[in-house]
């Protein structure tokens, strides 16, 4: 393990241990000064004392670069451990609702040799229908852009048929007007695997959510297929999305 530079009241690059230098690695690991370090390895591990099984493991292999993640323990109880970053949350068929104009069908079906119950939404393949749902932001989301990924099956696709479906967003504080339109949507798409498998597309690009929602506020998605840019030819069974978004403290409260 090495450290970069510490630096603090007395600066030091010195790359002897002894004298100052032993004094300012005391004064990091025992809390006393104003020292600073950034520590390179692989991985860090806090150790239970009395049973060495129990562990936190702190690695950042799987960052993106120039990515800073803050972890932070709430200060009033010392329990709660969160962590600033990107989150996900999955909103399945049945947290969806229909909608009167142009609205998808939600429909269950079993699956014929072990009973599985397939719970979508039926995409047609001609009219650009549409569902919508509400995510009630927590408090600690930084009221940036979210990307979604679509779960979706179907009966008789064919090779190389695609699907494409658009998702935009519009957020509402206490006392807005509902009767507001939804923002920019972006898209995601997928190509048929098999009758009856599970599709999951990629993530769509960057979705901008009108009305300039706030933390702990209600955005009300929108849903539909665009069946002028795929060529699936039947209904697309939309069984949930994943929303993906970002948080800027480590916990709501």
């Amino acid at each position: 393990m090495t450290f970069e530079t510490i630096t603090g009241a007395v600066a030091t690059t010195s790359t002897v241990v002894g004298g100052e230098l032993t004094n300012k690695y005391s004064n990091l690991l025992n809390g006393g000064g104003s020292e600073v370090a950034t520590v390179f390895d692989d991985d860090i591990f806090i150790v239970d004392p009395a049973d060495s099984s129990k562990r936190i493991r702190l690695n950042a292999d799987a960052l993106s670069t120039s990515t800073d993640v803050v972890c932070s323990v709430k200060s009033d109880s010392a329990v709660n451990l969160g962590c600033v970053g990107t989150h996900e949350i999955y909103i399945p068929a049945g947290a969806m609702y229909t909608v009167t104009t142009n609205g998808a069908d939600y429909a269950t079906r079993e699956l014929a040799t072990n009973d599985i119950m397939i719970s979508s939404f039926a995409f047609d393949t001609t009219t650009a229908q549409k569902t919508q749902f509400n995510w009630a932001t927590p408090a600690n989301w930084n009221a940036g852009t979210i990307k979604f990924k679509l779960y979706w099956t179907t009966t008789g696709g064919g090779a190389t048929q695609t699907v494409d479906f658009d998702l935009a967003g519009v957020g509402f504080a206490n006392d807005n007007p509902m009767d507001t339109a939804v923002g920019t949507a972006q898209n995601a798409t997928d190509t048929w695997i098999a009758d009856d498998d599970l599709h999951v597309s990629a993530y769509s690009s960057a979705i901008t959510i009108a009305g300039s929602p706030a933390a702990g506020e209600l955005v009300v998605f929108q849903l539909s297929r665009d069946v002028a840019a795929d060529d699936l030819g039947v209904d697309a069974e939309v069984v949930g999305v994943l929303i993906e978004y970002s948080t800027d403290a480590s916990n709501s409260s």
